[in-house]
């Protein structure tokens, strides 16, 4: 259980402050709570409200990194691969993925069957140790017909595909709370909503000055080492510090679309018109498509999309992929973040691999950085960060064990006989199709969601009568789960707002819940729905669709 003690924040002398409550944040506390650090991480929205929302669903395996020779990157993404399947079964699956063969060598039979041997030699060892239902099979070439079959489309070029494997996150955010909750299950002293306003200290940090955003309470956090994982609010924390302190990586952005689902059984890669690989991805009943990536000017709070920039991603897909002939009105969400490049500019080059950065060589020697843009490197570069925490602490090395600890849900021998077991013991008051989304949501802790219907029967009802997500379920991320708002409970800690922004009537029963259970008066529940409907991305996208769309 997560607890939002602010008073332990101001009272206590960290060892290790984390700011930012992103993926990368979010591994760095789980791994220095583990290794026996006393540690803080603070969130100035919620936990996973920014960049680490806006993502594929995609647990990469590295094979297109084979084209620019970096073997030591895919085997590092392959092993990173296999981690997250084994340490959060219930969250994240394989996942198949098919890419055209065409006429231009690079892209010929010739060299995607070398690439996918190659890739198949790097990843020998992929499924040992591992239970049959995430085992990652070996990548093979498909001839025309079963191309066409599992895209429902084929170009006149193409000579057939390439199948590979890698994995796909069935609920990122609740992925990524499962690290914060493990972190404080470690004695971690985590909170959303707390913002860093300055650093204490000189050369030497001793902490930060923050401010709690739903009370405006001023803090001071103190913390010998701070470790940064603002990701595209870096340059804004860092400017305090003295002129010379570098700023390591300037942001990019980041966009997918969600869509209704599309024709292809299977993960697609389509090659749009400036020759960029976009993929299409089903994930439950919509599709995953994306990501564009555009150099980007300005502060991430003033991002604006625009008709141009979304009609042009529109275009790019209906070219690319005929069959999905969208428009603006069949999109249901928008997902938008900012990732760090390499240099400003277009076509972007991300700093694919991530990076630490010591602010001892500015003269702050108590100050790290740590960047990336992947899910999948984050438990990787976030032991790389503590194991450098440690030396700078002057504490002996102690072993990184979360590769292979199971995440909070996680410790299950096997998924398959787990749900098997979830789905013959379920109360008969539950649905099957809630009993299933429980079991694969919340894994081995699915049982705390069952003692709430002894408390009121009611509360194992679904919210709405087409979703298998269950009233419990906002009681839980209130006293579990450190959810403040009605945007935490819709957005993040449940799956109603996971393919766009739920109804009225959904927003509404979500509010009567909560403020029956927080005390929300009549004003605070008219403002947790209008701040709700603001906050969402879905929001804005109405003012782009056209006149009279519903």
């Amino acid at each position: 259980m997560m607890q939002r003690n602010l008073h332990q924040l101001t009272n206590q002398q960290f060892d290790l402050l984390i700011i930012g409550g992103g993926i990368y944040g979010a591994c760095v506390a789980w791994d220095a709570a583990q290794r026996g650090l006393a540690v803080a991480l603070i969130e100035q929205n919620d936990f996973g409200s920014a960049t680490s929302a806006n993502s594929l669903k995609f647990i990469h395996g590295g094979l297109r990194y084979l084209q620019d020779g970096r073997l030591p990157l895919v085997r590092r993404m392959t092993l990173e691969r296999k981690n997250w399947l084994r340490i959060a079964p219930h969250l994240v699956r394989p996942m198949p993925i098919l890419v055209p063969a065409l006429p231009k060598l690079s892209r010929s039979r010739l060299a995607l069957g070398m690439a996918l041997q190659l890739n198949n030699w790097i990843g020998f060892d992929r499924n040992r140790g591992m239970a049959a239902a995430q085992w990652i099979g070996n990548g093979r070439l498909l001839n025309r017909t079963c191309y066409q079959e599992q895209a429902g489309w084929i170009s006149p070029q193409a000579t057939g595909a390439a199948l590979w494997y890698d994995a796909q996150m069935l609920n990122s955010e609740r992925l990524l709370l499962s690290f914060i909750l493990a972190a404080a299950s470690q004695g971690a002293a985590v909170a959303n909503y707390v913002q860093a306003t300055d650093f204490v200290g000189g050369g030497r940090l001793t902490g930060v000055t923050a401010v709690d955003t739903l009370t405006h309470q001023p803090l001071e956090i103190h913390a010998n080492v701070v470790i940064n994982c603002a990701g595209a609010w870096t340059d804004e924390l860092l400017n305090p510090l003295k002129p010379n302190s570098r700023k390591p990586h300037p942001p990019s952005l980041a966009l997918n679309l969600v869509t209704h689902r599309l024709p292809p059984q299977a993960t697609i890669g389509v090659i749009s018109p400036s020759g960029q690989m976009l993929f299409i991805a089903p994930w439950g009943d919509v599709s995953l498509i994306g990501t564009w990536h555009k150099p980007f000017i300005g502060h991430p709070r003033d991002l604006s999309l625009t008709q141009d920039l979304i009609q042009s991603c529109l275009d790019d897909v209906n070219a690319a992929y005929p069959p999905a002939n969208l428009s603006r009105a069949d999109i249901r969400q928008i997902h938008t973040g900012f990732l760090p490049a390499h240099t400003k500019g277009d076509p972007v080059r991300l700093l694919r691999e991530g990076t630490i950065y010591d602010h001892g060589r500015d003269g702050t020697p108590s100050l790290l950085t740590v960047l990336g843009v992947k899910y999948t490197t984050a438990r990787w570069l976030a032991q790389q960060a503590v194991d450098l925490a440690l030396r700078k602490l002057g504490r002996a090395p102690v072993p990184c064990r979360t590769a292979h600890t199971p995440l909070p849900g996680g410790d299950m021998p096997d998924f398959v006989s787990f749900l098997e077991e979830a789905l013959a013991t379920r109360p008969s008051t539950i649905t099957d199709s809630s009993m299933r989304h429980l079991a694969t949501t919340y894994g081995t802790l699915y049982p705390q969601l069952l003692t709430y219907l002894t408390e009121n029967p009611a509360l194992g009802e679904p919210v709405t009568a087409d979703s298998p997500v269950i009233k419990a379920e906002i009681i839980h991320a209130i006293r579990h789960d450190m959810a403040q708002t009605l945007s935490d409970v819709v957005m993040r800690r449940t799956a109603l707002g996971a393919a766009g922004l739920p109804d009225a009537a959904t927003l509404h029963t979500c509010a009567r819940l909560m403020a029956a259970e927080l005390g929300w008066n009549e004003t605070h529940y008219r403002q947790e729905i209008e701040t709700t409907l603001a906050q969402s991305p879905i929001s804005n996208l109405q003012s782009l669709l056209p006149t009279g769309t519903p």
